[in-house]
């Protein structure tokens, strides 16, 4: 029988890859195991695989379990195998649930004798991480690792990843539109309840919080015995009740709203939800923060919130929130926290000469902030009165002094190349902001474009938006009515500069000395993708300036292909995904300041591997980008 095992096996991916003795050899550990069909064979993050399973004969079916639903991912039929990567990566849980389409035969290599070839082949180990690497590029099964990794799930925030629908109320009160505000009022308060709908014949056509008794009827003095429709919000703002928490969370912030319907697919009102309901699911959630980041009556509250961003970012990343969700969280956060303390520095030196907007660029400016970020910001003001430039500089130069010594102490350190609001260069009018964009496309330098690019990542983050759009308008009209070869020319040959971290024989190229020795910057080795993109969203003239939504718009627009895009974006989420691990690393674990220095030799086999892949996807596409820009391959 082993004889016959060991034929059967030499015909088989990866086993074909070795000597007929150690197939021989190992033939005499594998066990047959018949099956019937619709037996559960594993049940996913939950059922241990001691074996890898060959299909001998028959079918099986693999499923992605999330919660009450089951989406069938495909079939394995004969020759193929499972198990490998549950034992390698995942605590021995299996990655999937796994049911006997047809009746089947399986031959079972135990744990112990697939660990050992792994560790003496390394062709064959290769096919298991190589497989790894390019399925750990695709989102859904990397959100399948994630979730499966049952001994990493942190219980204090698990709630962000269930459906918004599981913690919202599903008691919903209402009135209708004839009511008046007192009696609405006084079944608020018998109800115990923050918010109350208002209903028509053809059902829901508004909502009363309390919020709205506040500010509507009591500071403004409006009669308590009108109706409620003067005083509601109308449209309803709904969010789908399938919809992760986390999701729901940044959708709250972004609009700006205390309460939020929960809907149906068909439209249907199911629930609310509150801010309270978010604050008391999770503990000291992105909410609380947001909440005490709002009630902040001076700018020495705001000094300490954005210490407190590691706890909850490791709570979100542990529970399988992606990385573009931090990012956006982060980001997020920071604004708020910037909002008010251009408000208290507003306030502190009196009302603006003119409109201007508070620039930032960067990491911020394409909201992809993550726990060690330093200032990239500058001031824009209209073009003041003749007379008037030298006292109308003074005053903005003053106030961005003080707006970026206040981020300083609120953890937002000072940027190494003065790149701020408070240097006189980049605190300036329209006029001569649009000069500057001018200069370095019409006589583009290499050493002012490498220092440049960050502006072209600019956006409002205090304001008046309405001077960032013409600045953007006028950018546009640059690139389209020169000859912009050169700049381009310069701008790729900058980016070519920076090189995913892979020297010869696919070896890791790291710090040989110093403070980071052994370890390569995955910031640094993340800039090409964002130079890429940047480069092309130039090119194709995207508005946009977050790497993942210009890919977006350049895959929407043809100039990437489908496989391209989605290679970049799985590359990019990946390693955003590995640095924040890192500075959490650093912060929570070893108690020092957050960097974005990786050691090689502490990842393991198979992360090893995916960066590997990484690298070596990189320099494809900036071999692409050389081609297009320089002419040069």
């Amino acid at each position: 029988m082993a004889s016959h095992f060991a034929n059967y096996l030499s015909s088989v991916a990866p086993f074909s890859y070795l000597s007929g003795d150690i197939l021989s050899e190992i033939s005499t550990s594998l066990q047959q195991s018949h099956l019937k069909q619709d037996t559960i064979l594993f049940t996913q993050s939950v059922t241990k695989v001691e074996n890898l399973c060959i299909v001998q004969k028959g079918a099986l079916e693999i499923y992605y379990d999330d919660g009450d639903k089951k989406s069938l991912q495909g079939f394995l039929g004969e020759g193929e195998i499972f198990g490998g990567i549950s034992m390698l990566l995942n605590n021995d849980l299996s990655i999937r649930t796994v049911r006997v389409h047809e009746d089947s035969t399986l031959l079972l290599l135990p744990k112990k004798t697939f660990l050992g070839l792994c560790k003496n082949n390394s062709e064959f180990s290769a096919f298991f991480t190589d497989s790894f690497g390019k399925r750990m590029l695709d989102k859904s099964y990397a959100a399948i690792i994630s979730k499966s990794s049952a001994a990493q799930i942190d219980s204090g925030l698990s709630v962000f990843n269930e459906k918004i629908s599981t913690i919202a109320n599903s008691r919903l009160v209402s009135c209708s539109a004839e009511t008046t505000i007192r009696e609405a009022a006084s079944i608020m308060s018998q109800q115990k309840i923050s918010a109350i709908l208002i209903a028509d014949a053809d059902g829901f056509i508004g909502i009363i919080t309390d919020k709205d008794f506040r500010e509507k009827v009591v500071v403004k003095g409006i009669s308590a015995d009108i109706s409620v429709t003067e005083i509601m919000s109308s449209p309803l703002i709904t969010i789908d009740s399938e919809t992760p928490v986390f999701e729901a969370l940044l959708f709250m912030m972004d609009k700006k709203i205390k309460h939020l319907l929960i809907s149906s697919a068909s439209g249907q009102i199911t629930g609310l939800i509150s801010d309270n309901d978010l604050v008391l699911a999770q503990g000291h959630s992105p909410m609380y923060l947001l909440q005490k980041i709002i009630s902040a009556e001076q700018e020495s509250d705001l000094f300490s919130f954005h210490s407190q961003l590691p706890q909850v970012i490791k709570s979100m990343i542990r529970n399988g929130a992606r990385a573009e969700i931090v990012n956006r969280l982060v980001t997020h956060i920071s604004d708020e926290i910037l909002k008010k303390l251009v408000e208290f520095a507003l306030k502190k030196s009196g009302p603006a000469p003119l409109p201007f907007v508070f620039m930032i660029m960067g990491s911020e400016g394409r909201r992809e902030q993550t726990l060690k970020t330093d200032q990239d910001n500058a001031i824009i003001y209209q073009d003041p009165p003749a007379g008037e430039s030298e006292k109308v500089q003074k005053y903005f130069l003053n106030l961005g002094k003080t707006i970026c010594s206040w981020l300083d102490k609120a953890g937002y350190t000072y940027c190494k190349g003065d790149v701020m609001a408070q240097n006189p260069k980049w605190c300036q009018p329209l006029k001569t902001w649009k000069g500057y964009f001018t200069k370095w496309i019409a006589t583009p330098e290499p050493l002012a474009l490498m220092h440049s690019s960050i502006f072209f990542d600019f956006r409002s983050g205090y304001g008046e938006t309405t001077l960032i759009e013409k600045l953007r308008e006028h950018l546009f009209k640059e690139l389209s009515g020169r000859n912009t070869t050169l700049f381009y020319y310069h701008l790729s040959k900058n980016a070519m500069q920076f090189k995913p971290p892979l020297g010869f024989f696919r070896n890791f190229v790291v710090e040989s000395q110093g403070k980071h020795k052994n370890a390569f910057d995955i910031k640094k080795a993340m800039t090409p993708i964002v130079d890429f993109t940047r480069l092309y969203a130039l090119s194709a003239r995207v508005t946009a300036t977050n790497t993942l939504a210009r890919l977006e718009a350049l895959y929407q627009q043809k100039v990437i292909e489908k496989n391209e895009f989605e290679d970049l974006k799985q590359a990019y989420t990946y390693l955003m995904q590995l640095r924040f691990s890192r500075q959490l690393q650093a912060i929570m674990d070893e108690h020092v300041e957050a960097d974005n220095y990786i050691i090689p030799k502490n990842l393991n086999h198979i992360e090893q591997k995916v960066l590997k892949e990484i690298f070596t996807l990189i320099e494809k596409f900036q071999q692409k980008l050389s081609m297009k820009f320089t002419g040069m391959a």
